[in-house]
């Protein structure tokens, strides 16, 4: 029988009798994981596997020996799936036809099976447009539409071409590489990624960038595209870009995939970096990065009303690192041998404060909603009308509420880090998909003791791996798409 990575029932046509059967389950909650979190840095993976192995090989063996009381046709079980296996792993019980010769063939599964469709408005998932919403949305567009045609200055910019662009990697970088719009991905996947002016498309450097941009579940054989993309950028002065975006909204994907380069392209093009003026260089990124990819859709005929990105960027050279950031994508700065935060940015949510006051004063309101469980949620919406409703203060795209407060420029920091070898700095990158539920202390302590252990790329992949477990834990079949960037600094 197939081994699937988790209690896989599986139906048929064939009549069986009304019993239920109750699977002993572990359960993980998210006050156990704060819990948890508070006494140890390990990633919850890790303590599964050296915890509670007992006590689940009993459990299985509880289940195993309740299904051989069920007196049912075309049940079986695999017993050598407790053999050899990780506690934590789940078996397989099939329960359908039967693969015996006496038993009856006669009742078998339908030719069309069921249609699911991924489940929409989750709580936290993108809000969900009413009609007469997406119709004011339509006109709102239409507007922009004849302003951009008769050139008005708020919106006109020259669209950048793709040879600009692969120009610009090649005179002004020693090496560029973004995610990829792929198609037909599945939950988990891997992005694809274009390489420009790097030898045997590898990142440079004895410690470069590990990266990781997987696709999460909006439900059941969702096949939404992943909306979370990434850039690095080797400018020829030393310095080096790297960013992070999670896009929301119907035409998230490509705002995402829009602005990981035309941030690292209008920064290139600045005379302030030029100059040295980092603070600058990347507020003009950004800012210059909103208009073209407004120009964009425009001209392109996507709808950037309601579709935008939460965007964290990071540039660094010798001991400075400058951060830019708009929404909750974060950036971190951790020591390795301290296990400790050096420095966060800050998270631009609806009920921050001075985000908070700066779109009441604008014309937009925050509304907030309380679930059953007691979880609040807060979302962003023009005053007495029912869009766009976003769960972040600052985005790039999201055009409908640019005039109500919700601005693309980011909030830019300096961090000079010590570089010593005693003190092994990294920085990490991430989008909301890793920080929803994992808070940075815990992380930094984490990736740092298994920098040391299992090395940065396997860390990174257990840094994914721990998000989409605590995603599964609280929101179930719902999975935000999850991107991890890791980058060591100094000599090792």
């Amino acid at each position: 029988m197939q081994e699937i990575p988790a209690l896989a029932v599986l139906w048929s046509t064939c009549p069986l009798p009304h019993t239920f059967l109750s699977f002993p389950r572990s359960s993980f909650s998210m006050a156990e994981a704060k819990k948890a979190d508070a006494t140890s840095p390990r990633f919850q993976s890790d303590v599964d596997d050296d915890g509670k192995k007992e006590e689940k090989k009993k459990n299985g063996e509880a289940v195993l020996d309740a299904i051989a009381k069920f007196d049912a046709l075309g049940v079986s079980v695999d017993k050598s799936t407790l053999e050899g296996r990780k506690a934590n792993r789940g078996f397989t019980i099939a329960i359908g036809k039967s693969t015996t010769k006496e038993e009856d063939t006669s009742c078998g599964r339908k030719d069309k099976r069921a249609q699911t469709l991924p489940a929409e408005n989750l709580r936290r998932g993108d809000h969900i447009l009413s009609t007469s919403s997406q119709e004011d949305l339509y006109k709102m567009n239409e507007v922009l539409k004849a302003r951009y045609r008769r050139g008005s200055v708020t919106v006109a910019i020259e669209i950048i071409a793709d040879e600009e662009f692969k120009d610009c990697w090649a005179k002004d970088t020693t090496g560029h590489v973004h995610g990829l719009m792929t198609e037909g991905q599945s939950h988990s996947d891997e992005r694809e990624r274009e390489f420009f002016s790097m030898k045997d498309n590898k990142l440079p450097g004895e410690s470069p960038p590990i990266v990781s941009c997987h696709k999460g579940s909006k439900g059941f054989r969702d096949t939404t595209p992943n909306q979370d993309n990434f850039s690095i950028t080797y400018y020829n002065s030393g310095w080096t870009l790297a960013c992070a975006f999670d896009g929301h909204g119907p035409f998230g994907h490509i705002v995402s995939t829009r602005t990981v380069q035309s941030v690292a392209y209008y920064v290139a093009k600045s005379a302030a970096f030029k100059e040295g003026n980092m603070e600058m260089a990347l507020i003009e990124g950004f800012e210059k990065g909103q208009k073209e990819l407004v120009a964009h859709a425009l001209e392109n005929g996507w709808d950037v009303q309601a579709s935008g990105s939460t965007a964290v960027a990071c540039m660094w050279k010798d001991n400075v690192v400058w951060t830019a950031n708009a929404g909750d994508s974060r950036c971190v700065i951790g020591s390795e041998t301290k296990k400790s935060v050096i420095f966060e940015t800050e998270d631009h949510k609806p009920q921050t404060p001075s985000e908070k006051e700066r779109i009441e004063a604008q014309g937009g309101e925050v509304r907030t909603q309380t679930y059953p469980d007691g979880w609040v949620n807060h979302r962003i919406f023009v005053k007495n009308e029912d869009y766009p409703g976003l769960c972040m203060a600052r985005t790039l795209g999201d055009q409908s509420v640019k005039d109500h407060g919700v601005i693309a420029t980011p909030e830019c920091k300096k961090t000079t880090v010590d570089m010593a070898v005693e003190n092994s700095p990294f920085i990490l990158l991430a989008s909301d998909g890793v920080w929803e539920f994992l808070d940075s202390e815990f992380v930094i302590k984490a990736v740092a003791k298994k920098i040391k252990s299992d090395g940065p790329e396997r860390t990174v992949q257990k840094l994914q791996r721990e998000a989409k477990k605590r995603w599964r834990q609280e929101e179930g079949d719902y999975c935000d798409d999850i991107t991890s960037v890791l980058i060591q600094l100094g000599p090792r």
